[in-house]
């Protein structure tokens, strides 16, 4: 019975671990595409997603997307932890 618990208790704490792992690996180091563009997808889940592009990359600080939808063209910024933030357009100032 002890040899089950201390096992059980092992892969318990070992998959807490490397959970954790993982998550400081995609935060310090950047995530993966992949799971950038599942995001996305989830992120605009309401809207039909046409095409995904990677406009820019700049590991650990930011990856820029321009997203395509069925209404309207649209750009991206994902920041690690898989922080999404829509890019608004500057306005021009008038004179």
């Amino acid at each position: 019975m002890e040899f089950i618990s201390s096992l059980i208790y092992t892969i318990l704490v070992g998959g807490i671990f490397v959970f954790i792992l993982i998550y400081l690996y995609d935060w310090l180091f950047g995530e993966k595409h992949d799971k950038q563009i599942r995001k996305i997808h989830k992120y605009y889940q309401k809207e039909n997603v046409q095409k995904v592009e990677m406009l820019e990359h700049q590991p650990k600080k930011f990856t820029l997307y321009q997203v395509k939808t069925d209404k309207e063209t649209k750009r991206v910024k994902i920041k690690p932890g898989y922080k999404v933030i829509k890019m608004v357009k500057k306005k021009e100032p008038t004179h």
